[in-house]
């Protein structure tokens, strides 16, 4: 596989526009619940999604073969995304975030058992890493 640069352009956007709108939320709680912020995500993500689609395929068409994997995975990013944000409900901004992103340790065991995708003693040492830099930063006294 070769990579791509603007793939990584791209994921610098996610991490930024993710990063200041998880912070941004916290003090969104002040006039608004985490189920109208959840909302208010979902119409952001239609309100580029719609046309994203349109540009990129010239209708909003989804294959029909697509959607027995597709809607689960829509499915639990909502209720992931429902459950962050009750996270920050109670939680500090940078304790909550900095555990959300220890998902990365399930997407590398989930692509070794289904995809066979080797895990050698650098994604080891990257899971390590993760675990201990997760504890770290979401350590309180």
């Amino acid at each position: 596989m070769r990579l791509s640069l603007s793939g990584f352009a791209f994921l610098l956007g996610y991490v930024v526009m993710v990063g200041v709108a998880s912070f941004l939320e916290k003090f969104s709680m002040k006039q608004l619940n985490p189920y109208q912020i959840n909302f208010l995500m979902a119409v952001g993500m239609l309100v580029t999604a719609t046309p994203a689609l349109w540009i990129t395929q010239g209708s909003l068409t989804v294959s029909t073969k697509a959607l027995p994997l597709g809607a689960p995975i829509g499915l639990l990013m909502a209720l992931g995304s429902i459950c962050f944000v009750l996270s920050l409900a109670k939680l500090p901004v940078g304790m909550a975030t900095a555990i959300s992103t220890s998902y990365v340790v399930l997407v590398v065991l989930l692509s070794r058992l289904f995809l066979h995708e080797s895990v050698g003693w650098m994604k080891t040492g990257g899971i390590a890493l993760t675990i201990t830099g997760v504890t770290l930063l979401s350590w309180q006294k």
